[in-house]
């Protein structure tokens, strides 16, 4: 069954997040309910079963590229000559290429067990299961749980038994540390042994005890270069259930902030849907591993300041997500 048609991947079904900070980023993909019935030129150093992971002891710049055309299909197939980067409006040249369908993935997965998850929770925990159980035996992955406090429930690991094993007993209750979870993940990242680094965010959305705001979360995405990708789990309007209780809607200008600067994405669901979640997770990795991975030595010299990055791709239609920029921080001897 082709995922792009049962989840609206497509252009014409994403939903525009409306505010006005967020008209330049691509907008939040809706998850629909189920219906009831080439080489690289002069490659940094890296492994031979990831070669996306380079030595950090270099002053290359790595920049993740998700490209589709005008359907909302993903753009395989294309080259280095293909694309052009710009840094602070500047033309740089690529020394690194790659577009390795079986790249190696660390992934950490944040997920919200606060009060207003009560009837989420379950939707959210079988999400991660399908995600741990989709994941290749050389990638690996890490679970954080979170509400008042933030807690480490399992270090990274290529076993998807242990992730299912750390899933069980999850309760929720308390208040909503979001901003505290991302730095978390962030930290535990470090540990990670594959070169592409994904942080999957699983919320309702809304902080309401973090001892950071989001602009300090954002500001820490900016420095770590890891993608987030969020599901957003909305309460559902038309849901009886939902209308007898109080009603916690998704914050998508925060999801969006946060995504949108790492070069991920959101996606939304609804409590009390049917959705097939192995499907859900087979279409967030599809993504990672369709993306390209560009790479280039800047042009200037590294002095610390914040550098915009934009992509071009030089096919009609295309449209290219990445991170916003980077930290040109000069490597310490």
């Amino acid at each position: 069954m082709n995922l792009r048609r049962i989840f609206g991947v497509g252009t014409p079904l994403l939903l525009l997040i409306a505010s006005i900070h967020l008209l330049a980023q691509e907008p939040v993909v809706p998850v629909p309910p189920v219906p009831t019935a080439t080489q690289p030129s002069a490659p940094p150093a890296g492994t031979a079963n990831d070669p996306v992971r380079v030595n950090v002891s270099v002053d290359l710049v790595n920049i993740a590229a998700t490209v589709r055309d005008s359907s909302g299909r993903y753009l395989s197939g294309l080259t280095q000559d293909d694309f052009t980067v710009l840094e602070n409006g500047a033309e740089q040249k690529l020394s690194f290429f790659n577009h390795d369908v079986q790249t190696n993935l660390s992934v950490g997965v944040l997920i919200d067990t606060s009060g207003s998850m009560r009837h989420k929770l379950q939707q959210a925990l079988q999400t991660v299961r399908e995600v741990s159980l989709a994941l290749r035996p050389q990638d690996e992955m890490f679970l954080i749980t979170f509400n008042d406090d933030v807690e480490v429930r399992q270090k990274f690991t290529k076993n998807p038994d242990d992730i299912v094993r750390a899933l069980r007993g999850i309760r929720s209750g308390g208040e909503t540390s979001v901003y505290d979870a991302v730095q978390a993940g962030i930290q535990e990242m470090k540990n990670a042994k594959n070169g592409k680094r994904i942080l999957l965010l699983v919320s309702d959305g809304f902080d309401t005890r973090s001892k950071s705001s989001m602009d300090q979360a954002v500001e820490q995405l900016k420095r770590s270069e890891l993608q987030l990708y969020a599901i957003g789990i909305d309460d559902d309007d038309n849901d009886p259930l939902v209308l007898r209780q109080p009603r916690y809607h998704v914050y998508l200008f925060m999801l969006g902030e946060m995504t949108g600067v790492s070069g991920g994405q959101t996606f939304r669901m609804y409590t009390g849907r049917n959705y097939a979640l192995d499907s859900i997770a087979a279409l967030i990795l599809e993504e990672l591993h369709e993306q390209y991975t560009l790479g280039y030595y800047p042009s200037t010299p590294k002095d610390g300041s914040w550098r915009t990055i934009q992509i071009k791709v030089d096919k009609p239609g295309s449209a290219v997500r990445s991170r916003s920029g980077y930290y040109a921080m000069p490597l310490t001897q």
